[in-house]
């Protein structure tokens, strides 16, 4: 089995890098026929779904491969695969149905928290449609995860943002402040925090 699918993985990669999306397709599938827990291969399916404009069926085969990665514990390929549903839902998706795009960010959130494509691409969705307060809540949520990460000049972005949409938020401009003094302390010789 391992020979046979070493010969369909070498074909299969042949057929993508020529552009060949029907063919590498085809030999994709006897691999996943062989190896349905395949995460890569199944990305890669996803990805040739994508490029041949089969939105349905490569978020599908997206979420079969992000299963596997976190079953994994590959978190890495796992966010990349999000991202890229991120993606298919705010270009294609997003545009015809606000409601079931906002289902699905939230069901990648739900299984991602920190997927950062999904929650800006959610806040936009609530600021192009007047919905402030979840607007809010999501830009918080991104500066608290730049914040976490060290990206400062992010997350203030974010948190000033936050205070820009909903100025009355005791939150946000808490948060600004926060991490304006931080920034201060921090930055300024002789100035102590």
């Amino acid at each position: 089995m391992a020979d046979q699918k070493s010969l369909l993985v070498k074909l299969a990669h042949i057929f993508y890098q020529t552009g060949s999306w029907e063919k590498a397709l085809i030999e994709y599938e006897k691999i996943l026929a062989l190896d349905p827990m395949d995460s890569n291969v199944r990305a890669t399916v996803a990805e040739i779904q994508l490029k041949r404009g089969q939105l349905e069926k490569a978020y599908a085969e997206y979420e079969l491969a992000v299963a596997g990665f976190l079953r994994e514990k590959n978190t890495r390929k796992a966010a990349g695969c999000f991202r890229e549903m991120a993606g298919i839902v705010q270009k294609h998706m997003e545009p015809q149905d606000q409601e079931k795009a906002e289902r699905l960010y939230k069901a990648i959130l739900e299984k991602m928290p920190d997927c950062i494509e999904a929650l800006q691409n959610l806040r936009d969705l609530y600021v192009r449609h007047n919905q402030t307060d979840d607007a809010v809540k999501c830009t918080l949520w991104l500066g608290d995860m730049f914040n976490k990460l060290d990206y400062i000049d992010k997350a203030e972005k974010e948190y000033r943002t936050a205070s820009n949409l909903d100025p009355s938020n005791a939150e946000a401009r808490e948060k600004l402040d926060k991490i304006k003094n931080e920034l201060l302390g921090n930055g300024a010789p002789g100035e102590t925090p």
